[in-house]
């Protein structure tokens, strides 16, 4: 088990030794990129170029083995404080989800500010169908214990994101107090974030950079933005209780926040300016901004599909792409097409030091 705050340090620590480190990460399986293309446009975002795409349907999932005779693990109890609860499925432990995402399994313990103790488990994580009929979806969940929260999430094993759109087909349901986030993530001052509060209106989504409040405690205004839900007709009446396409675009200088394929908001500051990981999560801790879960509560996020396009601090310096794909919104396939350009990223050079931490990092991540 481990706390946040030490993986944190680890971060932050990597971040010092070297601003703007390129780490060693496990590279992705080869299907991660489409062979035809050289780079990727976002869907909503012509301007940037990335070189990477992973594209994650738990939709076509229907007749591998560890799809067979699905059962949802039963919800964690009191007795389970330690979060070393196996893997549901050999899905999140091997092959290429397994090789890029990773479920959390870090606690955090209750504070004056976060009153709720916040354990994440593997059981958490799971692959689940409505009916019999229905296809398949990844579900994290949390629930609330008399003495801490059970709580799940996924993060990348690729630590040197340097850009990246982040796009995700989710619906939340649940009992209020509860976060789903979806964010990069190298500090708490390095962070983008999409995230649904089950308090809030389910028509409202929380678009925010960090930090979120100065050295003296004080709110930024600047940093959290509510913006709502737009169905794919056009109506701003829509439900995250519903399935929704949330992206999230990280660019040099500039956040973009869309929902179904419309833009909802671009915000300048607070932009993460360090290579970072990935996170997706479920998670409250009692404190003012999930709010305080009651006992016995429990919510749930779905996830139909994970689809990334991105750049690392590793890549070669002035890289331009002959053969451009665009990631369409709705086959959700990248779209050859005839076009070149220039990667728009400013890659950094590993320091030595960054190099030798890794095997550190990559030990305690287990």
């Amino acid at each position: 088990m481990q706390s946040r705050s030490s993986r944190g340090f680890l971060l932050s620590f990597l971040a010092l030794a070297n601003p703007e480190p390129c780490l060693a990460a496990p590279p992705l399986a080869p299907a991660s990129t489409t062979p035809e293309c050289s780079c990727y446009q976002a869907a909503g975002n012509k301007e940037a170029l990335f070189l990477n795409h992973s594209f994650y349907d738990f939709r076509s999932l229907g007749n591998e083995t560890f799809a067979s005779n699905l059962t949802t693990p039963p919800a964690i109890d009191e007795t389970q404080d330690r979060g070393i609860e196996p893997f549901t499925s050999l899905f999140f432990d091997t092959g290429f989800f397994g090789d890029y995402f990773t479920p959390a399994s870090w606690s955090n313990n209750a504070s004056e500010a976060a009153p709720v103790a916040m354990v994440n488990s593997h059981q958490n994580v799971y692959l689940a169908r409505d009916s019999p009929e229905s296809p398949l979806h990844l579900t994290l969940r949390t629930n609330r214990l008399p003495s801490f929260q059970s709580t799940s999430g996924l993060e990348t094993t690729e630590l040197a994101h340097m850009y990246a759109s982040i796009h995700i087909r989710a619906r939340v349901s649940g009992s209020p107090g509860a976060c789903a986030g979806m964010f990069t993530y190298l500090t708490d001052e390095q962070e983008s974030d999409i995230e649904i509060l089950t308090r809030d209106e389910r028509n409202t989504v929380r678009a925010t950079n960090q930090p979120g409040v100065d050295p003296n405690g004080k709110v930024i205004p600047e940093a959290s933005t509510p913006i709502t839900i737009t169905q794919p007709g056009g109506s701003d009446v829509g439900s995250w209780t519903e399935w929704n396409d949330y992206q999230l675009n990280w660019l040099p200088g500039r956040s973009e926040w869309l929902i179904n394929g419309f833009s909802k908001l671009n915000k300048t500051y607070g932009v993460p300016t360090q290579p970072s990981n990935i996170q997706i999560r479920l998670w409250s801790d009692g404190s003012q901004w999930p709010g305080n879960m009651t006992v016995g509560g429990l919510a749930t996020l779905d996830i139909e599909w994970i689809d990334l396009v991105y750049n690392t601090s590793r890549e070669a310096p002035g890289a331009t792409c002959e053969r451009v794909c665009t990631i369409d919104n709705f086959a959700r396939d990248p779209r050859p097409q005839t076009a070149s350009g220039t990667v728009r990223n400013i890659p950094m050079r590993a320091s030595v030091l960054a190099l030798v931490l890794w095997p550190l990092w990559a030990a305690i991540s287990l």
